[in-house]
């Protein structure tokens, strides 16, 4: 029914299409381009304009707003790296790899809820729980398999609960999650009562979390085959896409006939899952379970992975490879820094500093659209 079609992105006209060039091909196209907004648009001379912005030089505010964090990430670690040589010894680098594996299972359980606009605040003592539930259960001479079974059978029971708080009762997901958190810390006490577990003599059990296939840990091998899971569940699948449609603009899903609630709670289960056998995995990883309170700890590192994983996507989405990485890199500055003898009581804070640095470039793109979100 039209004459002629103008093309927004972020706000200003990229295109302007007459009748005879109506498609859904240049539709697309011109609206996801990534071309500088034109500041006016003629018929007549719409396509030498964008020519001209096709043709245009280096831009370093453009370069910074895509690969400045990696940027600088790189740089990071460069210096890392000669400012102590032994940070780039083949044994630190594995260890560095085992560290960011465990923090990438409980951020990647994270991302999950993340992906369909929710917030789990409860990854943190979920793992811990599981963490210290497995290992009772091993020193009891629980096997393998059936400890990280009750691992992920607990994980999916508090990520139900979760769903049940937030989809049916209608809680906001910060707030429901926070109080299954403070309900997890409990437990954990309850459960622990004040008392670490220390494992020895269990080969089998710490086979996933210190056993080593050739030169490559095994357990990066577990984070590896998951990534290769995740990624083709959520980028392949209806379920996935569903996720990320409902997480993206949930109004829109709606409309478009998909439905909310179910992509709300596979999220937040799987999320579960994913935490409940990290927790074993950890336990596997640090021959036993610590007393001490880690529960903030763990969700301050899940958070900072997360959100710094989304600079590494073009769109900013939130990504489980990106989070992988930003989960080692995160691992690589704390064992740079407790290599320099800096305080484990310091690295939240450090870590909390990455979380808000990672947030800013999201918060300014979403801006520059009119669009922010706030979990």
């Amino acid at each position: 029914m039209c004459d002629r079609i103008l093309v927004m992105v972020k706000g200003k006209i990229v295109k302007a299409l007459d009748r005879a060039d109506f498609s859904q091909e240049a539709l697309l196209y011109w609206a996801t381009s990534t071309e500088v907004p034109l500041k006016t648009i003629k018929a007549e001379s719409s396509e030498k304009q964008v020519s001209r912005s096709r043709t245009k030089g280096f831009s370093f505010s453009k370069f910074l707003k895509r690969w400045g964090t990696i940027a600088g990430m790189v740089l990071l670690f460069i210096a890392c790296g000669i400012a102590a040589p032994h940070f780039l010894a083949p044994s630190n680098l594995f260890n560095v790899l085992k560290q960011g594996s465990v923090l990438a299972l409980i951020a990647l359980g994270l991302t999950i809820a993340l992906i369909s606009g929710g917030f789990d605040m409860s990854v943190g003592a979920l793992s811990q729980l599981t963490s210290n539930l497995s290992a009772g259960l091993v020193a009891g001479g629980l096997a393998t398999s059936l400890t990280l079974l009750t691992g992920g059978l607990v994980g999916l029971g508090v990520g139900a609960l979760n769903a049940f708080f937030v989809v049916l009762l209608r809680m906001p997901p910060f707030v429901a999650t926070l109080g299954t958190m403070f309900a997890l810390m409990g437990a954990t006490l309850a459960y622990n009562k004040g008392q670490s577990f220390t494992l020895a003599d269990k080969p089998e059990f710490f086979t996933m979390g210190q056993g080593y296939i050739g030169p490559i840990p095994i357990i990066l091998v577990i984070v590896v085959a998951l990534v290769m899971v995740l990624l083709l569940f959520l980028k392949r699948t209806r379920p996935g896409l569903h996720m990320y449609a409902v997480g993206g603009n949930p109004q829109a899903a709606v409309v478009r006939g998909l439905n909310k609630s179910a992509s709300i709670v596979l999220s937040f289960m799987l999320g579960g899952l994913i935490v409940g056998l990290s927790g074993v995995i950890l336990t596997s990883y640090s021959y036993g379970a610590s007393a001490v309170p880690a529960s903030l700890d763990f969700l301050i590192s899940a958070l900072a992975a997360a959100f710094l994983g989304t600079t590494f996507n073009r769109a900013g989405q939130l990504d489980v490879l990106g989070t992988v990485v930003a989960a080692i890199f995160i691992a690589a500055i704390n064992n740079r820094l407790i290599l320099n003898g800096v305080s484990n009581l310091v690295l939240p804070g450090i870590q909390g500093l990455i979380l808000v640095l990672s947030i800013i470039p999201g918060v300014i793109r979403k801006k520059g659209i009119g669009q922010v979100t706030i979990f």
